[in-house]
């Protein structure tokens, strides 16, 4: 039971704490939805709105990662093991919450249907209603990526030195690129306005991959100088 002990403790502990989360978050809206809808026609989605929230707090989430890789460290895991487990812990996790998203955008679409309301997405997203596999490869892409960087700018500030200047410069770029690929946080002219999900998964890949090689470099021989309780 000593196998992957740090991928275990976040599967266990964060994965069902943002699961719980967002699917708590999922139900207020719903309450919303049904109070605004006695007094007005609902025209958006709740859902929809609420991604451009979910890619901000993915980002500051995952900067966290410096106060857990400093836990893990004082209890006796290697920065390795951290460097190895964390990303995977990133990608399942975002797959877990991209498939709850896609799943209540299907519930969302199903409700305005039968109430007669129109469901609008928001224009810059690479994906349509009912395209659920898009709807969950740009989320898992933009969840994933988020967690990423955010884990890499943490772990810049945790370490210090020029590694926060060079963190400044290299996340605002990752962020743009990952929103040109999967629809979030995009500037008009950086869309890439990609069609099918193969090529959302297949640009995501390598940002993703750049992401972590910095992390890597950040953390590989990042000393340790917070103290943490036993």
């Amino acid at each position: 039971m000593t196998r992957w002990p740090i991928a275990r403790y976040l599967f266990v502990n964060h994965t069902t704490f943002l699961m719980a989360c967002l699917a708590g978050l999922y139900v207020l809206g719903a309450i919303a939805i049904g109070v605004a809808a006695t007094l007005t026609t609902v025209r958006i989605s709740v859902v929809d709105i609420g991604g451009q929230v979910l890619h901000w707090l993915a980002l500051g989430y995952g900067f966290s990662a410096a106060s857990l890789l400093s836990t893990m460290i004082v209890h006796g895991r290697t920065r390795r093991e951290f460097l190895v487990q964390h990303p995977v812990f990133q990608v399942v996790t975002a797959g877990l919450l991209a498939a709850l998203v896609t799943g209540v955008y299907a519930a969302e679409a199903a409700v305005y249907r039968a109430a007669g309301w129109r469901w609008k997405l928001q224009e810059q997203h690479v994906f349509e209603s009912g395209d659920h596999l898009m709807i969950f490869v740009a989320y898992w892409s933009m969840l994933a990526l988020s967690l990423m960087i955010g884990a890499y700018v943490g772990s810049a500030f945790f370490r210090g030195d020029g590694a926060i200047a060079v963190s400044l410069l290299a996340a605002p770029v990752l962020v743009l690129a990952g929103g040109a690929v999967n629809g979030f946080f995009t500037l008009p002219f950086a869309r890439l306005e990609l069609d099918s999900a193969a090529a959302v998964a297949g640009l995501s890949v390598p940002l993703f991959a750049v992401a972590w090689a910095l992390l890597w470099v950040t953390v590989r021989d990042v000393p340790l100088r917070a103290r943490v309780p036993a």
